[in-house]
């Protein structure tokens, strides 16, 4: 069985009174320049899901028309950090994939050997202070994934972004008009949307935030068992 992750529960519950008073982090790298080598999973053009996604856009819109959209081409979830945006090295990213990409790369074609094509379950919006995130059901088959690859991918920066399996859909340009009226709206939604996921991207990410990217690797996930 599936549910809600208590921790997006929990998340929500910190991060309410910081938006519900417009303490934002404001997103100023909206559109810039940036590297980051990571590994996701992106919902399929023209998808149920990816029209149900930017339609739960539109209606956010309506509330707080300043809101940052990410577009339909930029939505992920992210499995893995290989080199992440917000972290530098004593090396260039690009030089260190050189290095290491094809050994990571190795890694994870072995972990996901196993790996059929699943589905991740949307059911919670979350408000935190710099983002509106779609936050996935627990269990599902990225947090497994996660765990299987901690022990076995040496990567020099964070590997994971976190607990919580989401997707961003919204960052901050200013302060909210009406905060409490959102945050209502996101606790009252009836947020049911579910993904798809037949493949892996292995991405080079230069405009942020996945605004533009560059395919480097493409691991294509069987179909599941019948049941």
């Amino acid at each position: 069985m599936t549910g809600p992750h208590p921790v997006a529960a929990e998340t929500q519950r910190q991060h309410r009174p910081a938006v519900l008073t417009n303490r934002l982090r404001l997103e100023r790298r909206w559109g810039q320049p940036c590297l980051a080598y990571n590994v996701c999973m992106r919902p399929r053009p023209g998808s149920a899901g990816a029209a149900a996604l930017s339609a739960v856009q539109e209606a956010a819109l309506d509330l707080e028309p300043s809101l940052l959209r990410v577009p339909a081409p930029a939505l992920h979830a992210n499995l893995a950090w290989l080199l992440p945006v917000h972290q530098e090295f004593g090396r260039p990213k690009d030089e260190l994939w050189q290095l290491h990409g094809p050994e990571w790369l190795t890694i994870l074609a072995g972990v996901l050997g196993g790996t059929r094509r699943f589905r991740l379950r949307y059911r919670r919006l979350v408000a935190t202070d710099a983002a509106i995130i779609a936050v996935a059901d627990e269990p599902n088959r990225v947090s497994a994934l996660r765990c299987e690859l901690l022990p076995v991918l040496p990567v020099p920066g964070g590997l994971s972004a976190g607990e919580l399996v989401h997707m961003t859909l919204f960052r901050y340009a200013r302060p909210l008009r009406d905060p409490a009226s959102l945050v209502r709206w996101l606790a009252d939604s009836d947020f049911r949307i579910d993904v798809e996921v037949n493949e892996l991207l292995v991405v080079r990410e230069h405009t942020f935030p996945s605004l533009d990217y560059q395919v480097i690797r493409r691991l294509a996930l069987p179909p599941a068992d019948p049941s």
